[in-house]
């Protein structure tokens, strides 16, 4: 695995520590994934220099940044490593892509007007930057945006084509950032378009009975986009039938977890427990449920309010537990009263310090 794509001049000198980077931290679909890098470790495991041009002399940084790349920053990829897990989207739809934005989003001059690129090729462990083609609509993404509710953004939705053919592939976001290139490679699943009938997996052995020979046929749910949008944004429990959708939705094994619910109030099903962000500000959010105890008794949702996501009485998994299998504590990123807060949430939700 190659983990590592530059070499500090300097050990662990200043200017190698203080680079900008970036890398995707998760995606979304019918399932969530990760990128090949994954969304735990230090930032030279996480981010990634990349070369997109001919000539690794055209890339090299400014000495002064102590920085020098090497040859195989001339491939896109983390070679030997997969994503785990892996993202599956339907061809024709959208996969929600979130990656760090590590402070330069908003009063960051660096990084206005700087845009990511999205590119997709047939999976291969090490793929050569000219296997990947351009995804429309991904060909100058911003890099950072505002959304409705004042929030500073660092995600995309970006529409598979319609004509993929079913199958393993290797999605490739990159980011043009002043003198530096910055790559991230996540695996992903595309599967049927919706409504497009699946073959059976196996075949019954010739001059064999017909009946109960052939391994069962799968369809795609028979789930309306729209459907499926409104569970990415609003959750399971929002459904007449919440067991049904998820029945529908994921297959036979799944189920709403209404008894979970995220901040804003939604429940995930079974198997697919990856929901767009919500704003926590946002005024139809429900209560978030949160575990009960005695009459009295602070629980976790209590503490990480008071206290944030490293405080001692919230739990290991918590930011797991409550806001899906993609986030983590950014214990690097405090407030004022040195409180994190979980990925996917803002530390306006937390209580007003002390």
């Amino acid at each position: 695995m190659k983990s590592i794509h530059l070499t500090c001049v300097v050990i662990l000198n200043s200017a190698c520590w203080a680079a900008s980077h970036s890398w995707v931290i998760k995606l979304v679909g019918l399932l969530g994934g990760k990128s090949r890098g994954g969304s735990v470790g230090d930032d030279l495991t996480l981010q990634r220099y990349f070369c997109p041009l001919p000539l690794l002399d055209d890339c090299q940084p400014d000495a002064k940044h102590g920085i020098t790349l090497t040859e195989d920053a001339l491939r896109p990829c983390r070679a030997g490593v997969e994503s785990s897990p892996r993202a599956s989207v339907r061809a024709g739809d959208s996969l929600f892509v979130s990656w760090m934005g590590n402070g330069h989003v908003n009063n960051n001059g660096q990084s206005d007007g700087t845009c990511v690129k999205f590119l997709l090729a047939p999976y291969e462990s090490d793929p050569d930057f000219g296997s990947f083609s351009t995804i429309s609509g991904g060909e100058c993404v911003d890099y950072w945006y505002t959304n409705a509710e004042g929030y500073d953004k660092t995600d995309h939705l970006i529409t598979i084509p319609a004509d993929t053919p079913p199958g393993k592939y290797t999605m490739l976001w990159y980011w043009d950032f002043t003198e530096f290139w910055y790559s991230s490679c996540s695996d992903i699943d595309v599967l049927p378009a919706s409504g497009t009938p699946m073959a059976p997996t196996t075949s019954a052995p010739a001059g064999s009975p017909t009946t109960q020979t052939n391994a069962p046929q799968t369809s795609p749910p028979t789930l309306s986009s729209a459907d499926m949008q409104s569970y990415q944004e609003n959750g399971c429990n929002q459904f007449g039938n919440p067991g049904s959708f998820c029945i529908s939705y994921l297959g036979s094994s799944s189920y709403c977890k209404d008894w979970q619910l995220d901040k804003c109030g939604r429940a995930v099903c079974q198997g697919g427990d990856f929901l767009l962000p919500c704003s926590p500000s946002s005024p139809t959010a429900a209560p978030v449920s949160s575990p009960t105890g005695p009459t009295g008794e602070s629980t976790p949702i209590d503490a990480y309010r008071a206290g944030g996501c490293t405080g001692a009485s919230v739990p290991a998994d918590f930011c797991t537990s409550y806001f899906g299998g993609g986030s983590y504590c950014k214990g690097w990123g405090v407030d004022g009263c040195a409180r994190a807060v979980c990925q996917g949430d803002a530390h306006s939700s937390l209580d007003p310090c002390p």
